[in-house]
């Protein structure tokens, strides 16, 4: 025998139906954050020799201003951050074989990185820097380092921007921090890196001199860093933006950002 609906039945079905999906949709869940919450760890990944943002202190401790954000971020989670070092041009791809969940390493958004990961909502905005030994080279203008060799972090936008310099020699280096001793021991004429970063030196090593600039071969470098998760993880992304936002909210932010960089900060995420 055909069995049948009742109309009052199968309006209250489709109702139902409805609600449960709006509410998926006004909740969209994340698997990255279900496991996250039921390890209560956030794993993330970072390259701690791009002081202030990340760096090891004196007690062989990471710390800095995108470490302090972090265990911001996991505390408004409701989980502890755990950071793992690795070399910056490597941070991506092990995201993306999922050794941690997100990377937070003073980090432009570009074109080529949204093609492999997801941002958050941009956190910093920088300049770009050029660091020199005024003893030894007269620069003012990026055009100053045409027939001079410059230090470079591999992988970085310092890196992309400092050959895109007709002219220029460029020396790749693991980290800022050995491009840095090349320079004040004389083996190349000039560092490009983040302009934050470049001063954070320079206070340490007075014999050097940062000018920032915002263009380089017409190029505007005016950089937004972004936290980096995977792709496939929007929900895992709006739940990192929600959380910065409650901490620019409690005003955290702007507490670690005079404690790091001495300023009140001219930017907030939102």
């Amino acid at each position: 025998m055909k069995r049948t609906v009742s109309g009052h039945v199968l309006v209250s079905v489709i109702l139902t139906v409805l609600v449960v999906s709006m509410l998926a949709g006004c909740a969209p869940k994340s698997a990255t954050l279900d496991a996250i919450k039921k390890a209560g760890v956030l794993e993330w990944g970072s390259d701690p020799t791009f002081e202030p943002f990340e760096f090891i202190d004196a007690n062989n401790k990471p710390t800095g201003f995108d470490v302090e954000l972090v265990n911001a971020i996991a505390a408004k989670l409701g989980v502890t951050a755990h950071m793992t070092s690795g070399a910056f041009d490597g941070l991506l791809m092990a995201l993306d074989t999922h050794k941690f969940d997100l990377v937070c390493a003073a980090m432009t958004i570009t074109p080529a990185r949204q093609e492999k990961v997801l941002f958050s909502i941009p956190y910093y905005r920088a300049d770009m820097g050029i660091m020199f030994d005024p003893s030894k080279n007269t620069i003012s203008k990026p055009e100053d380092l045409v027939g001079k060799t410059v230090g470079v972090q591999t992988g970085t936008t310092g890196d992309i921007s400092a050959r895109k310099i007709a002219g220029v020699k460029v020396n790749s280096y693991p980290d800022i921090q050995l491009a840095t001793l090349d320079l004040v021991n004389g083996k190349i004429d000039a560092v490009v890196n983040d302009y934050p970063v470049c001063t954070a030196y320079a206070s340490t090593h007075p014999e050097l001199k940062v000018i920032d600039t915002t263009t380089i071969a017409g190029e505007d470098l005016t950089q937004l860093y972004g936290i980096a998760v995977r792709k496939d993880d929007p929900a895992f992304k709006e739940a990192v933006d929600k959380a910065l936002l409650d901490v620019v909210a409690d005003g955290t932010y702007a507490t670690l950002y005079r404690k790091y960089f001495f300023v009140d900060p001219p930017y907030l995420p939102k």
